[in-house]
């Protein structure tokens, strides 16, 4: 992770949420929007492949530990007053074991951040599913140990909704099937008016 220097007190934190589906590019949008912005960059992985090393992929306390840690360290980077750039893969008929449904875990973030000081920025980025099954074997796949094959996830797109956004204000949502991640980044510091 990338560390961005804390804002001077005045300012308020920022937190450029990247969200969709697996493979909708949203750590590569993430990494440009940190680099030009100054921003930490953090992301789903850095948290879900510790929390799968101790506990089965799956199971309840996998499910608990990781819904508490997203929000605790978001909370904790907020009061320190740090800006970041963070991804998260959504799919909108998703429920955690405690009972949270993925609309209402990203619209309690939001709302947490928000009343923390902090200036929330939700990006939904979606791709054609033809482009998702292009880029999920891609190499750049392989360093956090992201899923890489094309047949679960063809099996994930029929089963699973990925493509409904949660009912956010000022969410942006962008189609990425044909932009690149620099157009993408530009995209959404100009849509907020971001300044480094």
């Amino acid at each position: 992770m990338k560390k961005s220097k804390k804002l001077s007190k005045n300012k308020k934190p920022v937190v450029i949420f990247l969200y969709g589906p697996i493979a909708a590019g949203k750590l590569t949008v993430a990494k440009v929007l940190s680099n030009k912005l100054q921003y930490t960059l953090t992301h789903n992985h850095a948290i879900n492949d510790v929390v799968d090393h101790l506990f089965t992929r799956g199971t309840k306390e996998n499910g608990n530990v990781k819904e508490f840690l997203r929000n605790y360290l978001m909370e904790q980077a907020v009061k320190a007053g740090i800006s970041l750039v963070t991804t998260y893969t959504y799919s909108h008929d998703f429920v955690y074991p405690s009972g949270v449904t993925e609309q209402q875990f990203v619209q309690n973030h939001k709302k947490k951040l928000t009343r923390l000081g902090a200036r929330f920025l939700p990006i939904h980025l979606k791709a054609a599913d033809r482009e998702l099954l292009r880029r999920v074997s891609t190499d750049s796949r392989k360093r956090f140990g992201k899923l890489k094959d094309k047949k679960i996830l063809k099996e994930l797109l029929k089963t699973k909704d990925w493509h409904t956004s949660p009912e956010l204000k000022h969410n942006l949502v962008i189609d990425n099937t044909n932009l690149s991640p620099q157009k993408v980044a530009n995209m959404i510091i100009k849509h907020f008016k971001i300044k480094p």
